[in-house]
């Protein structure tokens, strides 16, 4: 490994910019506002997917309870097909190509990285290499890698309706935003060492 080729600069921005955030949006005024629209909107959709869920499986559950299946995985469905129309409509893409161009300036790695960072964030762990499928034959194993770090540390929207569900949707949202910077140290920590393969 090469340690000596991490940059640090960009990991203490990222750090700062976490503990920033972090305080923002918990602490002050203007944080808690944004969260709270935000938070609204995730749980008019989680309402919408309930009314979904209850028509199609009605009389399922014991009036009063709420299964984990029914409650919390089923809106899964609903959240899935909201960002494959969005993607279809080309408004996903676009937002998600602006969002990683802008934090390439932040975290010191490529476009590509980027994106992936947030894409993984979005559409998911297995499906964000499917919308770089073009690019991934020309890509190093290492940079390949480093990808993957960056993926494998995202939640994907599709399943932030179940964390919902189970705690209080400010700190989800919270969550998401600094465990995408996270992400973003880990890949760019794992961009600079090198992968050694075993031979046999």
């Amino acid at each position: 490994s090469n340690k000596k080729a991490i940059k640090l600069k960009p990991l203490i921005v990222m750090f700062v910019l976490q503990l920033v955030l972090g305080f923002v949006l918990l602490r002050t005024t203007f944080g808690t506002a944004v969260v709270s629209v935000l938070a609204k909107m995730f749980d008019h959709l989680l309402a919408f997917a309930g009314q979904g869920v209850d028509f199609v499986f009605a009389g399922v559950a014991n009036k009063g309870s709420a299964p984990f299946f029914l409650s919390v995985l089923m809106p899964i469905v609903f959240i899935s097909a909201i960002i494959g129309i969005l993607r279809y409509i080309k408004i996903l893409p676009l937002f998600m190509k602006a969002v990683g161009l802008g934090l390439s300036k932040i975290n010191g790695m490529g476009k590509l990285e980027s994106y992936n960072g947030v894409a993984s964030a979005i559409l998911g762990q297995s499906e964000v290499f499917i919308s770089i499928k073009k690019e991934l034959p020309f890509l190093s194993e290492k940079r390949l890698f480093t990808m993957s770090v960056s993926a494998m540390s995202t939640v994907s929207m599709s399943i932030v309706g179940s964390y919902m569900a189970l705690i209080d949707s400010k700190y989800v949202i919270t969550a998401l935003v600094l465990n995408l910077f996270g992400g973003y140290i880990l890949a760019s920590i794992c961009k600079s060492l090198c992968i050694r393969r075993k031979r046999g």
